[in-house]
């Protein structure tokens, strides 16, 4: 075999995996993303409202701006967000914890077996929050407001310039850092955990049962441990977020609670349970095909 025939052989063992996982991951995304959208919408809505009512945000979104400027507001950046997300998402979900188990030490893995997951959660975390804030910061604004406008346009002329537009797109962008590391980290471990309890052998196939059990199973930790993350995101990047945007995240949270109490923080909860359970379903599946196709060795599980 030539160097340049070695060559061919490894890029391509490179890059099927990364095609097959970016493919499969955008062909969920776009399955999902109406649905995905509809509890995201409502979930942010009644967040920065704390007006749990659903039917009659539901019905005050229609008669407002109608169906796709009301109900879905947000739905076009929602489209970009998500194809964006998916196309590196899967990716990294499957094969940094992979790279994570070749790097770390056998006693390491052994006494803490899910720690490639944890640490493959914090990477993607940082990755995500640093390249998407700017489309949540437009996404959140475009949820919350009252009348339907240019968002991008309207933040422009009241930011001054380019300095001050800039600013504005990364608005809370550190409670973003927090609340993607407390979700990914939280998320991977617990669905990591969870599949392979059901799961027994590496390559064992779930069956739909054991899927809505994972499902059910990691959506409760995720939702009491980084709803409150959550809330403060988009306490920070809503329309009207003047009283809280120059705040530092304790600062935040404080408010929140003197103002709210702790159900506070969990507003929307069952909007972001729907929600979760929805991408769960979808997921959970895709996530354990992949990982038994291109992910961590059977022999290292």
């Amino acid at each position: 075999m030539t160097e340049r025939t070695q060559w061919i052989y490894k890029s391509k063992e490179v890059l099927k995996p990364i095609l097959e996982t970016q493919l499969i991951g955008v062909s969920r995304a776009i399955v999902g993303l109406p649905m995905d959208h509809f509890f995201d919408r409502f979930k942010t809505l009644i967040q920065a409202s704390q007006n749990n009512n659903f039917k009659q945000l539901f019905l005050e979104s229609y008669y407002r701006n109608g169906i796709f400027r009301g109900i879905f507001a947000g739905f076009s950046s929602q489209i970009s967000i998500q194809l964006f997300k998916q196309y590196y998402r899967w990716p990294m979900m499957i094969l940094i914890p992979k790279l994570y188990m070749q790097i770390l030490p056998q006693k390491v893995k052994e006494s803490a077996p899910a720690l490639h997951k944890g640490l493959a959660g914090i990477t993607i975390a940082l990755f995500e929050s640093f390249v998407t804030c700017p489309f949540e910061r437009v996404k959140c604004q475009m949820m919350t407001q009252q009348q339907s406008k240019s968002v991008l346009k309207y933040m422009w002329e009241h930011d001054g310039g380019i300095k001050g537009f800039t600013r504005d797109l990364f608005t809370g962008m550190e409670v973003m850092i927090l609340k993607q590391v407390v979700s990914w980290t939280n998320y991977l471990y617990w669905d990591h955990r969870v599949r392979y309890y059901f799961k027994g052998e590496p390559s064992h196939k779930l069956t739909i049962q054991e899927i809505v059990l994972c499902s059910i199973l990691t959506a409760i930790p995720n939702i009491i441990i980084v709803q409150p993350f959550d809330m403060i995101k988009t306490q920070f990047q809503m329309e009207n977020n003047d009283q809280i945007k120059n705040l530092s995240i304790w600062s935040a949270f404080k408010k929140v609670y003197e103002e709210k109490g702790i159900h506070g923080f969990y507003a929307g909860w069952q909007m972001r349970f729907c929600q979760f359970m929805f991408q769960a379903l979808l997921t959970t599946p895709v996530m354990d095909y992949l990982e038994r196709l291109h992910g961590i060795p059977q022999k290292q599980q």
